[in-house]
């Protein structure tokens, strides 16, 4: 298998997320016998129910993969990944298997592109399918594997942005505060904990410029 281009060399790879899914849905049916929409309960940022889904996902983005080190709960949003008035009913869209962790970028650029329900296993961010589709290069910038160049998964490419240079940044970004945090727990590397922390500030800061 690939590797995903969404994880640093410190980020755990994400495996059973749909059994991690069903524990999430299975907590909100325990609270709410008849609940049916599941977006209803995941999405309140005050509620108890977003936050295990975000722990889900590995604290990351489903698609560009950036974490809760750099965005905070409330920009992170559930999104339906089928477009959800494709449905013909809020229920249906609402149902588990459709909803995926997405940040404020990744949701608010993809909107309302509907993905053709024949390529759900390519690119919906739950399987592997979405791992051939793209990888990093070099550079640490997202692009299109070799031979996943159908119109399909270019227009959900430039839909979602992510080869713009934010993903880059992020992915950055995610890496030091990654380097940081092993260097935490080395003894006699608290020089370079601070330094790397520094580092980190200035990326931090020219993010948020772009």
């Amino acid at each position: 298998m690939r590797n995903d281009y969404r994880n640093t060399i410190y980020c755990p790879e994400l495996k059973g997320i749909k059994e991690r899914k069903k524990a999430v849905e299975d907590m909100i049916k325990t609270d709410h016998s008849r609940a049916r929409d599941m977006h209803n309960y995941l999405s309140p940022n005050d509620g108890k129910y977003k936050g295990e889904f975000i722990k889900a996902y590995n604290g990351k983005c489903s698609y560009c993969g950036v974490s809760n080190d750099i965005v905070s709960k409330t920009f992170f949003e559930i999104d339906h990944f089928f477009y959800k008035e494709s449905f013909s009913s809020k229920a249906e869209a609402g149902e588990m298997d459709n909803l995926v962790l997405a940040c404020h970028t990744c949701n608010h650029r993809k909107g309302a592109f509907e993905i053709p329900r024949e390529d759900a296993d390519k690119l919906h961010p739950d399987g592997d399918g979405i791992i051939g589709c793209f990888e990093r290069d070099e550079k640490y910038y997202i692009h299109i594997s070799d031979g996943n160049e159908d119109d399909v998964v270019k227009l959900f490419y430039e839909k979602l942005g992510l080869g713009d240079e934010l993903r880059r940044l992020d992915y950055l970004l995610m890496s030091i505060y990654g380097l940081q945090h092993q260097l935490h727990s080395i003894e006699g590397m608290a020089e370079a904990y601070e330094k790397v922390g520094q580092m980190a500030e200035l990326l931090r800061k020219k993010r948020n410029m772009v």
